[in-house]
């Protein structure tokens, strides 16, 4: 067992569960209704009703349910028939899915920097890498974190461009009184297994148009059409469908999210005044609107010198071995090696990309560069540990400035 994983069973072990989980999987497999079925012919219920407490819960009036959040964007961005030759600005910052979604459409990502506080996409560095080709934009809510999605509304109307929030961090998240993914015209989620609300994969569109949620509903099952006879394929679409199991899990997991959600956020704000006071450590700063935020990770970023010249992998191991989770940083876009090297899509034009070759060079990104070099991220889980084991982060990263 790695010193990683070792240090987590100091923590509460994730995903949480008990009998319910355990008692819905049941009912599904004896049912003997393992899948979905059709809006019109339900063989399931779970994914019709998950859709619809999600929904509720998110505060949206429409949800779709597929099988993980890479596909969510990807649907959502066929939704607004994005495709060969649209440019999409997405951020530097971010799980590959973010990006590979719309290299999926046959479009083409465009890479936005961050603000060096909050670690979402600077809003204000968007106006400049806005084309002709531009045709959407898919600010995403890393950490749970918002971006600031009213400025960011104001220059999509002026440039009459699409907005799809990655909310795979968000769940549960609130800026400015309304949950991310009602902003924009479509927000999708990620229910993976280190999710805060996890079925292990899993993934969800919100939007507030009919006209919008039957379009991607029909992209997710082979062209369909709700109400309609079901081998009448009336546009090209896939199979992206929930299964049963997974929204069964995840009706449950849903039960249990408000209590998780609420300590997450105590103990996140408890931690990063703590970690504040501590000269050399800063925490990521909620946007300012921010009044719940969904803690997916916890970043601290570190000054090297205030710590004898640790580089990240040593503070990485120092916390480990005693006894300290940590999760890697998801490393900038730009320097992924299938965009250095431009390993894609064949047919498809990236030449006018801002990646690619010596584009992909760090100079070209150099907020979210610095901030990757020398940031850790602590587990969601946690959150939801004692203050006693929190106060115990605390100190042992105090000690590393006396060595």
């Amino acid at each position: 067992m790695s010193f990683e994983q070792n240090a987590k069973r100091n923590f509460p072990k994730w995903p949480i569960y008990d009998d319910k989980e355990i008692n819905a999987l049941k009912n599904v497999i004896k049912s003997g209704d393992w899948w979905c079925g059709a809006p019109g012919t339900h063989q399931g219920e779970n994914v019709w009703a998950f859709q619809v407490e999600f929904a509720r819960f998110q505060e949206a009036k429409h949800c779709v349910a597929v099988c993980n959040g890479t596909v969510a964007i990807e649907a959502a961005l066929m939704g607004f028939n994005i495709g060969l030759g649209d440019e999409v600005i997405v951020s530097d910052y971010t799980f590959v899915a973010s990006a590979s979604a719309i290299i999926a459409t046959n479009a083409v990502p465009v890479f936005c920097d961050i603000d060096p506080e909050t670690l979402v996409m600077d809003v204000n560095k968007i106006e400049r890498l806005i084309t002709q080709r531009t045709k959407a934009i898919i600010p995403v809510h890393l950490v749970g974190n918002p971006v600031e999605m009213d400025k960011l509304m104001e220059i999509s109307s002026k440039n009459n461009l699409f907005i799809i929030e990655d909310c795979s961090h968000a769940h549960g998240s609130r800026f400015k009184g309304k949950r991310p993914g009602n902003w924009g015209d479509a927000g999708t989620f990620s229910f993976q297994a280190s999710k805060v609300l996890t079925s292990g994969e899993g993934g969800a569109i919100i939007c507030n148009s009919k006209e919008l949620a039957d379009n991607i509903y029909s992209y997710t099952d082979c062209g369909r059409k709700k109400n309609c006879y079901y081998y009448t394929h009336f546009s090209y679409g896939t199979n992206y469908r929930m299964t049963e199991y997974q929204a069964a899990v995840l009706r449950t997991q849903l039960e249990k999210f408000p209590s998780q959600h609420k300590l997450r956020n105590e103990n996140a704000n408890y931690l990063m005044n703590k970690l504040n006071e501590i000269n050399g450590i800063r925490t990521m700063k909620p946007t300012p609107g921010t009044t719940e935020l969904g803690w997916y990770v916890f970043p601290i970023i570190f000054e090297p010198e205030k710590f004898s010249g640790l580089n990240k992998m040593e503070f990485y191991k120092k916390l480990n071995r005693n006894g300290i989770p940590t999760v890697d940083c998801y490393p900038p876009l730009h320097s992924l090696d299938c965009f250095k090297t431009i390993n894609l899509k064949k047919g498809i034009d990236y030449s006018k990309a801002n990646w690619g070759g010596e584009k992909s060079d760090d100079k070209n990104f150099p907020v979210v560069s610095s901030i990757y070099s020398r940031s850790i991220e602590f587990p969601q889980e946690m959150l939801l540990a004692s203050r006693e084991k929190l106060n115990g982060v605390v100190e042992f990263i105090k000690s590393l400035k006396k060595e």
